[in-house]
């Protein structure tokens, strides 16, 4: 067991930091409140423009009455320092569009949408795997895959080092063979060493069932976590933004990333005997629209990067039982309503191997 506790030391350091490079940069996204608030500090930040407006827009949205009929109009989700995850053992609705989303939860905040059941299969990753614009299993895309029912462990900004803390902090009830996803939209950058969750997460774990059940308090914490938390904002790069920042990284730095995270990944899959199918989903921001705006392609400039990246890493780690990347099954109104996920609809798998062949 020593060489898993040594991990576990190793993996908590590497979840507790923030990427300055990550998908929701502190740097970039915030509304700059790097100075300590005091004196003229003080009086520019609660009396600049764009504070004030923010507060307006908080308050208002407060005050108003629910308009969703008993749902909500935010996913509840929070942090406990190691990993991000949903309400645990409820269930709740999720306005979405003019749709009104069920979701159901077990002990440790797993999204399931059957039952809970001892065959469920284990799938951890973030909020492209959750499912954030479904209700049924069988619009998944795994469930074109895998028969049996599914148990999500995902939320936003659950990154991979998060999803390895949960596997070590809850390995009496993983199970012998299971799922981890990995979003190449976001969880490339969410490798630097410097990533911490707690500047993109307002909520902690302990505060979810009272959101729920008093909606109004999720505006207040979000209010407080912009006025005092310098890297925490409700912006996020556009799609621009983000093919930049992945043709402005440097490879070698992101394969460096990858190679640690695959060290401490292959560490638990021997120390817990276990076998893992992991899954690759496409970046949202590697695709184009055409100039009719009724279908997407890939950038295939954006692509040679990545498939370089991925083929050279991914595709080589011997550990993993087996290796998928998601396709279009469908290339017309692919993303969702955030414009940051693909809809799972939309997806399916193919052999990692398949794709690095080409």
């Amino acid at each position: 067991m020593k060489p898993l506790l040594n991990f576990k030391s190793l993996t908590f350091f590497a979840a507790n930091n923030i990427s300055k490079a990550d998908a929701n940069s502190a740097a970039e996204n915030s509304f700059k409140t790097k100075q300590h608030l005091r004196g003229s500090n003080l009086f520019k930040l609660f009396f600049g423009i764009k504070n004030i407006l923010l507060i307006i827009f908080f308050l208002i949205l407060t005050i108003s009455p629910s308009k969703s009929k008993g749902c909500l109009d935010f996913l509840p989700f929070g942090h406990n320092d190691n990993y991000v995850q949903l309400p645990k053992e409820t269930e709740f609705c999720i306005k979405y569009r003019k749709q009104n989303l069920i979701f159901k939860t077990d002990t440790r905040g797993g999204r399931f949408f059957k039952k809970t059941s001892e065959n469920a299969v284990q799938v951890f990753g973030d909020s492209q795997i959750l499912g954030i614009d479904i209700e049924d299993q069988k619009d998944h895309f795994l469930s074109k895959s895998y028969n049996e029912d599914l148990v999500i462990y995902a939320a936003p900004n659950n990154g991979p080092y998060q999803v390895l803390n949960f596997i070590i902090l809850n390995q009496e009830k993983i199970k012998k063979k299971i799922i981890i996803s990995f979003n190449l939209s976001v969880d490339l950058f969410r490798l630097s060493s410097d990533y911490k969750i707690q500047n993109y997460v307002a909520l902690r774990e302990d505060q979810l069932n009272d959101i729920i059940e008093k909606p109004f308090k999720y505006r207040f914490i979000i209010l407080k976590s912009l006025i005092t938390n310098k890297f925490f904002t409700v912006s996020r790069k556009n799609k621009k933004k983000m093919q930049n920042l992945f043709e402005d990284k440097n490879t070698e730095e992101l394969k460096k990333n990858l190679n640690i995270y695959f060290e401490n990944l292959n560490e638990i899959i021997n120390n817990l005997n276990i076998e893992v199918d992991y899954i690759l989903t496409m970046p949202y921001w590697i695709y184009e629209q055409d100039e009719n705006n009724k279908s997407f392609y890939i950038n295939s400039n954006l692509e040679d990067k990545l498939k370089t990246l991925v083929c050279r890493t991914f595709q080589k780690n011997n550990e993993l039982q087996n290796k998928y990347i998601s396709i279009l099954n469908d290339n017309k109104r692919i993303l969702t309503e955030d414009k940051r996920h693909i809809r799972l609809d939309k997806l399916a798998l193919t052999d990692l191997l398949n794709y690095c062949k080409f």
